[in-house]
């Protein structure tokens, strides 16, 4: 039985994207590379994967063309499961003994609940969307400072390999100071920063979907296909082939750099 890869979405602040970007994410792995997925959603109160499947499944009941296009994708929808912080261990063990490759897992936007220090140990990634948002950054920064105390070099009972930000919402025609400045202080504390940039576009949550996966032109055009390789080649490894046939070989970005005018600083609060 194979010894699932399991992943997860947080962020320490609520609508920074993570569960929208947790399903493309799942949905690709699922429909596109072939790969056994369940996510696990810990998300409480608001149970946002929960929320997706049940107004999709509410389209099998009424929209025939919805019907039809499973039908002929002829891939099963992956599991979604709910748990509270408290027993998403015992969630995460569970589904480990149904021969997944990948388990995700959407977390609380909040530090402060009971379980939380558990699951950080149980899973093998964490992935942080951040906006280039002062106040984002500076929270973005917090939870990673946080997390470096619950990796393997750490705590070696502990199944955290690591954790990696990458920039969400991404907008081309923002003077580019912000990021370079905080990828900048990201290398000098220590703390990993995909080359990735997911793009703020209104796509993105239209055609978020737990059941189908955005076409591969439209998750490289936003950012999400780069994402998804970049995760993939961490994960599983360059030039492994995924189940679908499609070798991972992630291919770095260069992002035009700023003009000497732009003036942006970063808060002091991320220093």
């Amino acid at each position: 039985m194979n010894k699932p890869h399991i992943i997860a979405f947080a962020t320490q602040k609520g609508g920074a994207g993570k569960s929208t970007i947790g399903t493309h994410v799942a949905s690709a792995l699922c429909y596109l590379y072939g790969y056994k997925v369940a996510m696990l959603d810990c998300d409480y109160p608001q149970n946002t994967l929960h929320a997706y499947r049940s107004h999709e499944q509410g389209l099998l009941q009424s929209d025939v063309a919805f019907q039809e296009r499973l039908l002929k994708q002829g891939i099963t929808p992956y599991p979604i499961a709910i748990a509270s912080m408290e027993k998403a261990v015992d969630a995460i063990d569970t589904l480990a003994e149904s021969d997944y490759d990948f388990i995700l897992v959407d977390t609380p936007g909040t530090v402060n609940v009971v379980g939380l220090t558990e699951l950080l140990e149980r899973v093998d990634y964490i992935f942080l969307p951040m906006e280039a948002d002062m106040g984002t950054i500076a929270s973005t920064m917090s939870y990673m400072h946080i997390l470096g105390n619950f990796t393997q070099a750490q705590r070696p009972e502990s199944n955290l390999r690591g954790f990696y930000a990458f920039w969400n919402r991404f907008i081309k025609a923002e003077k580019r100071t912000v990021y370079t400045k905080t990828e900048s202080l990201f290398q000098e504390k220590g703390y990993p920063l995909f080359n990735s940039r997911v793009e703020s576009l209104v796509s993105i949550k239209e055609k978020r979907s737990t059941m189908f996966p955005m076409p591969e032109k439209e998750l490289g055009k936003l950012g999400l296909g780069g994402l998804i390789t970049e995760i993939l080649q961490l994960v599983v490894g360059k030039g492994k082939v995924t189940p679908s046939g499609k070798r991972i070989s992630f291919t770095p970005v260069q992002y035009e750099q700023p003009t000497p005018a732009a003036t942006e600083t970063l808060d002091q609060n991320t220093k």
